[in-house]
Parts: C-alpha cells; sequence; structure tokens
C-alpha cells in the first residue's frame, strides 16, 4: 500500500511537472509509415507511451503469474504445513514439560513427518512415552528417529540411555553407552551417565577406568568424585587375595591421596589383619593416628592380636593424652586391659566408654570382665543392657 502511494505521487508530481512544462509549448510529434500518418502533441504521445508500457507491464505480470500458479500455491501450503508443524513441535515441547505427557505426545508425533529433520518430535515423544509406562512405543520414536536422514545419533543414544537406566534397564543402557562411547569417547554427559550406571552395577572397575577422565573434565562434582574413588578403590583392595605377599602391590595402585585416607587404609588393615600380617596392620595405623584421628582404625588396633600387649596398650593410652577420652579410645584401652588381666583399669576405661550412651560393645566387653571376676549378676546386668540397646538400634 505505502508503494503504491509513492508511485502515486512521484506520477502526480512528474505529471504537473510536465504540465508546466508543455503549458506553452505542446511540442509536435509526426509517425508515419507508408501511406498511414499519426500527428499529436509531445505531451499527450509521452502520456499515451507511458500508460502503454504500464499496461504491458501489467499484461506480462499477469501472464507470468499464471503461468507460476500452481508452483506458487505447492510452496504457500508447504509453507503453511511448516508453520502449522512448528506450532505443533513447540505446543509439544510445552506440554511436556508441563508433565502433560499424553498430550505431549500426541503433539509431538502427529506432524512429525511434516518437519524437515523431526528427530525433536521422536526423542520428545519417547520420553512422554516413558513416563506414560509405555516402554514399546518409546522404543518405536527412538528406531523412527534414528531411521531419519541428517539425525543426530549422539542426541538419540543418550537420550535412549537415559531412559533405559530409569526404566532400570541395566544392561541395555550399558550397551548404548558402550555405543555411545565408541564414537565420542570423550562426551562428558556420557561418561557421567556410565559412571552412575556403573556405580549402580556395582562395577568398581569400569568406575576406577573413568575417575581420570572424570577428574580431568571436572565431571560430577568433586565431592561426588571423591566417594566414587574411595568406594572403587576400596573395593579393588577389599576384593584382593588375603596373602600377605601379595597385598602390598595391590596397595601400591591406590592413588596416593587415597592411601591416606582412613576410610580406604581400614580396608586394607582389616585386610592385612586377615591376611596375618598384624604388625604392618599397627604400623600404619599408628602412622596415620600419629597425625588424625580416627574411630574406625583406632577400634580396628585393639583388635589386631600383638605380641607385646603391655606396649599395644602403652601406644593407646598416649592416644587418650593427645586426643581425649574418645568412647572408641576407652573401649580399645578397655579391651586391651581385659587381655592383660588388669581388672580394675579395664572396668575404668569400660564404664567411662559408656558415659553418656550405652554401646553394645562396650557392655558386651564389661559383662565379660564382670565374668572374670565372678560378679555374675552385674554380668547378666550388663549383657542385658547390651541386649536392649542392640534391640533399641538395630543399626
Amino acid at each position: 500500500m505505502r508503494r503504491l502511494l509513492l508511485f502515486f505521487f512521484i506520477f502526480l508530481v512528474a505529471g504537473v511537472g510536465l504540465a508546466l512544462v508543455f503549458r506553452e509549448h505542446n511540442g509536435y510529434v509526426q509517425i508515419a509509415y507508408a501511406d498511414w500518418r499519426l500527428e499529436t502533441s509531445l505531451f499527450f504521445f509521452l502520456a499515451v507511451l507511458v500508460a502503454g508500457l504500464y499496461t504491458a507491464l501489467l499484461l506480462w505480470r499477469l501472464a507470468v503469474t499464471g503461468a507460476l500458479l500452481p508452483r506458487n500455491l505447492r510452496e504457500l501450503l508447504a509453507r503453511r504445513g511448516e508453520r502449522k508443524a512448528r506450532r505443533s513441535l513447540y505446543q509439544g515441547l510445552l506440554k511436556l514439560f508441563e508433565g502433560r505427557w499424553a498430550d505431549a505426545e500426541n503433539e509431538l508425533a502427529k506432524l512429525a513427518e511434516r518437519q524437515d529433520n523431526p528427530t525433536l518430535n521422536y526423542l520428545g515423544a519417547a520420553r512422554c512415552a516413558q513416563h506414560l509406562q509405555a516402554p514399546d512405543r518409546r522404543d518405536r520414536y527412538l528406531e523412527q528417529a534414528a531411521a531419519r536422514r541428517g539425525s543426530s545419533e549422539l542426541a538419540i543414544l543418550l537420550t535412549q540411555a537415559e531412559l533405559q537406566m530409569e526404566q532400570g534397564q541395566d544392561a541395555e543402557a550399558l550397551a548404548t553407552l558402550t555405543r555411545l562411547r565408541e564414537i565420542e569417547p570423550t562426551h562428558g554427559h556420557g561418561l557421567v551417565l556410565l559412571a552412575r550406571l556403573s556405580e549402580h552395577m556395582g562395577d568398581w572397575a569400569q568406575v576406577r577406568e573413568l575417575l581420570p577422565v572424570l577428574r580431568k573434565q571436572q565431571l560430577l562434582g568433586e565431592d561426588k568424585r571423591r566417594d566414587l574413588s574411595i568406594r572403587a578403590w576400596t573395593d579393588l583392595v577389599r576384593q584382593a587375595e588375603a596373602n600377605a605377599d601379595t597385598l602390598p602391590d595391590t596397595w601400591k595402585r591406590v592413588p596416593r591421596d587415597l592411601r591416606r585416607n582412613p576410610a580406604v587404609q581400614l580396608v586394607y588393615v582389616r585386610k592385612l589383619i586377615e591376611a596375618g600380617a598384624p604388625v604392618a596392620a599397627a604400623d600404619l595405623i599408628r602412622a596415620t593416628l600419629r597425625t588424625q584421628w580416627d574411630a574406625g582404625l583406632a577400634l580396628a588396633f585393639g583388635d589386631i592380636a600383638s605380641d607385646n600387649r603391655t606396649a599395644q596398650l602403652a601406644t593407646v593410652e598416649a592416644w587418650l593424652k593427645q586426643y581425649g577420652e574418645e568412647p572408641e579410645l576407652l573401649l580399645v584401652a578397655g579391651r586391651l586391659c581385659l587381655r592383660n588381666r588388669l581388672w580394675g583399669r579395664a572396668r575404668s576405661y569400660l564404664e567411662n566408654s559408656l558415659r553418656g550412651v550405652n554401646r553394645p560393645s562396650a557392655l558386651l566387653e564389661l559383662g565379660r570382665l564382670f565374668e572374670e571376676i565372678d560378679q555374675d549378676e552385674e554380668a547378666r546386668q550388663a549383657f542385658r543392657q547390651g541386649l536392649e540397646a542392640v534391640l533399641d538400634n538395630p543399626r
């Protein structure tokens, strides 16, 4: 409309200008052909010429438009279909995020084939089918997405793995993530999914393999990576053969920073005790408790059968001076005094370890002490209290 008004204005201005020019000098034009002659003013001739050219241009445009009408109509319908398909995709994704699974699935699936690349439609529909507990439809949508030329295999595999893990299909998810790792070994989210699946399946060897790249790419978060590291390398030590000759080699495979971790050390200490290497176990505990406190290692120290029980008790009493009257240290001191038949000191340590809380292990040791000194009623009372404590707190 603006263009038409502009042309009209220009034509009007041009007409007024020409009228002023030819007002007193109309000019003269004569066209002769054989015996035929045409005479007119220059102004009228120019006006007819312009009108003729405009009419010819208009007729040409009409002819071209008529010839191209079928193609233009097809393109118009195609554009309308594309707009409708895009609106359907947007509506489907919106309903998906709103949690309207059935509506979203219907919206995403019905016009998927009108998209240039329907991958998004099918992946979204697959997620909806998962929420609707329809794994057959979910798999069909994933197959349809994979069958389309130009679809992203990475996006399809990630979606498939996530949905399989949600459904508890561990073996299928592992196969999917293995394929994903083949095509892109360092893909961050794929590695995270594989680590989580391996943790769930208890495949700690796979977790140990993944840990370096998870650390390099700063994936999962530092706390989660450390927790996985402790559990994975603890499993290596726990699964090792209880052989005093080979255990040190296994221990050397554990990363240096984890070899200083008390939770990992405790597993190794228990393994050394099982393998008949109490001296190595005691040396490791002493080296750690020299600089940091750990209740688990202190209790493990009390489980070691030492040839020099007096020195063992002296070590524990030195820790009591260093760390104060920790309940675990008092319990260990009581046990060692009991082994050394130091009844009075054993009773003092054990009763002090029970201050504020009934510990079944301390009550058990106290009951044994009372049996040793022939105080049967006190022994029965200690055993009963220990049993009640266990029943009150089964864990």
